[in-house]
């Protein structure tokens, strides 16, 4: 009797991809033959840099990233956060669960809101600096046990490397290989990763 085929070896292998990457040493190589590739009409999948290179995301035509609405909408929420915070204990007297704690201080009115400044600061910068950091972790699955993707050497300490998608239609292998090393490729490879 023949073996059954084996799906769960299918699915494995449906999840890993290839990529065709081109290493560059210099931070002026990688943006140029990013927007060359981007021109040409190449499929781009990923920049790999060692630090943010500047003009990067306009060479590659990418759209703006949405964090900062984000950030913006963590900022409201925080102010929101303390103005709540700083009236209910100072002002609120009549849930009965939740009750505050209103003193008049001085002759001082219940809500002296220049008093109320320094908490509405810290809790709006509180709350937009940890939620973006914690939401940009989560939508880039940066959390601890992921897996990593692509792993290229050298990329994180002194190596440019821009990655293209060799499945994809519009790739060519010797044109790609001609666009690298016109714009001075130190290497060229291709690696394995997750999908």
């Amino acid at each position: 009797m023949a073996n059954a085929p084996d799906h769960g070896a299918e699915k494995k292998a449906s999840k890993t991809r290839e990529l065709f990457v081109g290493i560059f040493t210099e931070e002026h190589q990688i943006l140029s033959v990013a927007e060359d590739a981007t021109k040409s009409g190449f499929p781009v999948e990923d920049c790999f840099t060692p630090y943010p290179v500047h003009g990067l995301d306009d060479a590659l035509q990418w759209k703006r990233s949405f964090f900062p609405y984000l950030s913006f909408c963590f900022g409201c929420f925080g102010l929101f956060l303390a103005i709540s915070l700083q009236v209910h204990t100072q002002y609120v007297d009549f849930v009965p669960i939740f009750k505050g704690w209103p003193i008049i201080i001085g002759g001082k009115p219940f809500l002296p809101w220049p008093a109320f400044i320094p908490v509405f600061f810290e809790l709006t910068v509180l709350c937009t600096g940890h939620l973006t950091v914690l939401s940009y972790f989560i939508y880039r699955r940066l959390y601890p046990g992921a897996k990593v993707k692509f792993h290229i050497d050298g990329v994180t300490d002194d190596r440019f490397a821009i990655a293209l998608d060799p499945s994809a239609e519009s790739f060519d292998e010797a044109q790609a290989r001609d666009l690298f090393t016109r714009h001075g490729v130190t290497e060229v490879l291709t690696v394995e990763g997750r999908a």
